[in-house]
């Protein structure tokens, strides 16, 4: 499935994607940081945002994901209320999860964003 973006960010600077590491204690190897190198933010499919660095710090202190899901980092949403989570272990492993649900095991679980995204788009 080839990505349809509806809106994409010019990439975030080298400083802002060090700020956003910092104050989410981001690896630096994460898949986020080479997301934010492309582009910082995006809409895709009309569907699933991604969060740009200034963005990112203020989503996971609303959402309380470190209380909730210490483990992950939301770096987006399906604009249904479901969140877009990726391991912080630095593995290209990402979530969907209910906002509303505290359990990360009842998450759908993705190899890739291609594939996460494509099953949101597949669901309408």
């Amino acid at each position: 499935m080839s990505l349809l973006y509806t809106y994409k960010n010019p990439p975030a600077s080298a400083e802002d994607i060090t700020t956003a590491m910092q104050q989410c204690a981001i690896k630096p190897d994460a898949w986020i940081t080479g997301f934010w190198a492309q582009c910082d933010g995006a809409m895709i499919e009309d569907l699933v945002q991604i969060y740009s660095t200034d963005a990112i710090a203020e989503r996971q202190e609303t959402y309380e994901i470190a209380a909730y899901f210490p483990d992950h980092l939301l770096i987006g949403d399906d604009s249904g209320g479901r969140f877009v989570l990726l391991e912080r272990s630095g593995k290209q492993r990402f979530y969907l999860q209910d906002s509303g649900d505290p359990f990360i095991d009842d998450a759908a679980f993705f190899s890739s964003i291609d594939a996460l995204i494509k099953a949101v788009v597949d669901e309408l």
